[in-house]
């Protein structure tokens, strides 16, 4: 008899659905190769040029940055992860909160990556609206875990377009991928 209450207590704790870990390269659907872009653009942009023979200063490169913009901010979205439960390990970007805890912030995949122009394409950029009062303010700046529901849902932020948001329940120092 107690080993049943046990058993039951234990698959009671369980969450209903347990979160799938994702890469970033998970956020990214097949064929989408965001260097054929550049090369692309480059190529329509700079006719005449090799990457190494443009000078500073070169009037089309405000053409290149605005296309580039455009691109990630078009780039596709996986449909098939919208509201699915999600473990996602990346960096914080605050957006909002106060001097203790950060609600509302971007995870990118790596350190930097939205202060840069242009920022990551949109399917490498996920917005977080954590419940309940947030993340301290010193894990929202570093690599960090976080557990919730992922949407697709494209969103403008001041630091670039967010292709997915993610109802932050969880989050904890990133101390490495699990095995």
């Amino acid at each position: 008899m107690r080993f049943r209450v046990l058993l039951l207590g234990m698959v009671l704790s369980l969450p209903l659905h347990a979160a799938d870990s994702l890469d970033w390269d998970d956020l990214v659907p097949a064929g989408y190769d965001p260097g054929k872009i550049y090369s692309r653009l480059f190529d329509e942009i700079y006719t005449d040029k090799e990457p190494e023979d443009i000078a500073d200063g070169d009037s089309r490169g405000v053409q290149m940055l605005d296309a580039i913009d455009k691109a990630w901010r078009e780039a596709p979205l996986k449909a098939s992860l919208d509201n699915t439960r999600v473990r996602l390990a990346g960096y914080g970007v605050p957006l909002e909160g106060d001097e203790n805890y950060v609600r509302e912030f971007l995870l990118v995949p790596y350190f930097g990556a939205c202060i840069h122009t242009p920022p990551p394409p949109r399917n490498q950029i996920v917005l977080v609206k954590m419940k309940g009062q947030g993340v301290p303010l010193d894990l929202a700046v570093d690599a960090m875990w976080l557990e919730g529901t992922l949407t697709v849902s494209s969103e403008d932020t001041e630091y670039g377009t967010a292709g997915y948001v993610l109802k932050g329940e969880s989050a904890e120092l990133f101390t490495g991928y699990e095995e």
